[in-house]
């Protein structure tokens, strides 16, 4: 018992060192797919040569960078919280995780000939919009990273459900104290015990007293 009472702590801390490093990892992940160029707008206006405009990350799906940053609270959150909160803490970061993960199938399923990156950019108004070609690369990267961030969150769950388990699991010094507190409480009710077998004896003299004519209240008895 005293083993398991050791080990849960350190397991905990495993899969919270785990679910961190994977935080970190989606945060980045995130942040780097918002930098990177999703497609490119071949545009032309009849006058000189076709012009090539950039769709960033940030363009096509303008909250990956907020998302970045909630997993990186989450980092935060993991020493921060515990309990139900830290749980609820893990489901947002599960759904974040499912939605960011949205975008990059986009990309990597309709990307080209999608006038969406046309639109989420300023382009002049005497352009012409002729191709569109898809940068596949940053939509893995994003799944990817939605997928840390949801891997990071089941680590986060099992990690409240095993504290909250493992809570009356303290620190030697909480545990000597409790077992203090026992050992008084202990002794505490076997002396109201014999305090009440004294009572009853007494009690048991006196009547007797009573019945064998002797008056137990007079001083010579």
């Amino acid at each position: 018992m005293t083993d398991q009472a050791a080990d849960r702590p350190k397991a905990n801390r495993r899969m919270q060192g785990l679910a961190s490093l994977l935080l970190i990892a989606a945060a980045g992940a995130l942040w780097g797919s918002s930098r990177m160029t999703w497609a490119q707008v071949l545009a032309t206006d009849g006058l000189s040569l076709p012009r090539v405009f950039d769709v960033l990350g940030s363009d096509w799906s303008p909250w990956l960078t907020g998302v970045a940053a909630l997993f990186g609270a989450g980092v935060v959150a993991q020493f921060a919280v515990r309990g139900w909160i830290l749980r609820i803490v893990a489901v947002i970061i599960a759904v974040a995780g499912v939605l960011s993960a949205v975008p990059g199938f986009t990309l990597i399923r309709d990307g080209d000939g999608n006038m969406y990156a046309a639109n989420r950019i300023d382009i002049p108004g005497r352009y012409q919009v002729d191709v569109v070609t898809a940068n596949t690369g940053p939509g893995y990267l994003l799944i990817a990273g939605a997928l840390c961030a949801v891997v990071a969150a089941v680590l986060m769950m099992r990690g409240a459900s095993a504290r909250g388990m493992s809570s009356k699991y303290s620190s030697p010094a909480a545990r000597q104290e409790e077992l203090e507190k026992q050992v008084f409480a202990e002794r505490e009710r076997r002396l109201a015990a014999e305090s009440s077998d004294d009572a009853d004896t007494n009690e048991r003299l006196l009547w007797d007293s009573l019945d064998s004519g002797v008056d137990p209240t007079d001083d010579r008895t």
